[in-house]
């Protein structure tokens, strides 16, 4: 384990491709790496280089893991149930089966196979598709939407990400899939407003960019390749209202100045 590039990962971008991921997960879910050597490692690392804390963030993860691991021995069968094993017993959101009827299945393909007309979302699907591996921030935007938005049974989203990921391990995966739906160890019913998670998180939609190359191609303003519509002219409408995906700030600047960059952070990037 090389943990120099660990103390200074930015864990929570859109794109973590440079070193702003361990990538350990593809070996602890084919067991090839014991988490306790990581542990080992971590703890050593510390101690031999003077850096207090500054890569535990790893041993919080394996902590997280092994909190997936062990409620899925828990819960047994109900990891796997629409209702889950919810800390709220009120289920807010009525789930519909993705193959009950032809929009539901139109909508369930175009989430599935990065078509929905939102480009963090479509980004994080071509990448899954192509790789096996996308990061944890886009993985919970891709949720977000099948469960708050489309409003399709969490578990078709849970089995897809089984199929495709390298990494798959079926706790954290179905723990984490019940966590964002709702019906998991969380009381807080999270939808995430994936245009302006794009802003935050892939500021200058470089990793949307990576996945849709033509956005490059299209303009030089970095805004369109976050509600791309606006800009590009073969972008279609986003397949569901893309005022659902801005926080209410963002769409304060909308309104107000037609845009959510700021001048400065479109001047940056115009000039580089």
């Amino acid at each position: 384990l090389y943990l120099g590039y660990a103390k200074v990962a930015n864990r929570a971008l859109a794109d973590v491709g440079e070193n702003d991921s361990s990538k350990l997960s593809i070996h602890l879910a084919l067991g090839t790496l014991s988490p306790r050597r990581i542990v080992e490692t971590v703890q050593q690392y510390n101690n031999k280089e003077d850096e207090g804390e500054a890569c535990n963030w790893l041993i919080s993860h394996l902590e997280m893991r092994d909190f997936f691991l062990y409620t899925a021995l828990a819960g047994n069968k109900k990891l796997f149930s629409i209702d889950g094993m919810p800390i709220s017993k009120q289920r807010i959101i009525a789930w519909q089966n993705p193959s009950m009827n032809n929009k539901n299945k139109i909508a369930w393909t175009r989430w599935a196979t990065g078509q929905t007309g939102l480009p963090l979302v479509d980004a994080a699907m071509k990448e899954l598709m192509a790789t096996g591996y996308c990061s944890n921030r886009v993985r919970q935007n891709a949720a977000s939407v099948l469960t708050k938005d489309l409003c399709l049974d969490w578990r078709a989203g849970a089995e897809w990400f089984q199929w495709l990921l390298k990494d798959h391990c079926v706790g954290a995966n179905w723990g984490n899939w019940q966590y964002f739906a709702g019906v998991g160890s969380d009381p807080k019913q999270r939808h995430f407003r994936t245009i302006s998670q794009a802003k935050r998180y892939d500021p200058d939609g470089s990793y949307v960019a990576k996945w849709f190359p033509n956005l490059l191609l299209s303009t030089n303003d970095v805004e369109a390749r976050l509600r791309p519509w606006n800009f590009v002219e073969d972008w279609g409408t986003p397949m569901i209202d893309a005022k659902s995906q801005y926080t209410w700030q963002d769409m304060q600047l909308l309104e107000e100045h037609g845009r959510i960059m700021e001048v400065e952070e479109i001047d940056e990037d115009q000039s580089s």
